[in-house]
């Protein structure tokens, strides 16, 4: 076994919310949630092989990181959705060239190009 399977786990205030941001800002899709008494509470988005669960917890709540590294026609066309949806997004210098988005909590995504 050399493969492992991961994805990580951004703590978010309201579930609803972070899928709708992940949805309707970055393409994301919803591949499933739970869900008491009619609250969501635990979510997972992905977009092609990115993962990414939604959990409530507003003590833990932004600060989660994930770096992202995606190839120079990957990264360009992420640059025209920034511009085109109005992403906020920030370019800084993380040892590398990169784009910086903050969801809806503050958690961090880092796009670089490889």
């Amino acid at each position: 076994m050399s493969n492992w399977y991961s994805r990580p786990v951004f703590f978010v205030r309201n579930v609803e919310l972070a899928i709708e941001f992940y949805t309707q800002k970055l393409d994301f899709t919803l591949a499933w949630n739970h869900s008491e008494n009619g609250k969501i509470l635990v979510a997972q988005v992905s977009r092609f092989d990115l993962e990414i669960i939604l959990t409530l917890d507003e003590e833990k709540c932004g600060k989660g990181r994930i770096f992202i590294s995606l190839e120079e026609e990957e990264t360009e066309f992420l640059k025209t959705e920034i511009e085109a949806k109005s992403i906020d997004s920030e370019e800084i210098t993380w040892g590398m060239p990169v784009i910086k988005i903050l969801d809806v909590d503050g958690n961090e995504l880092f796009f670089t190009t490889v």
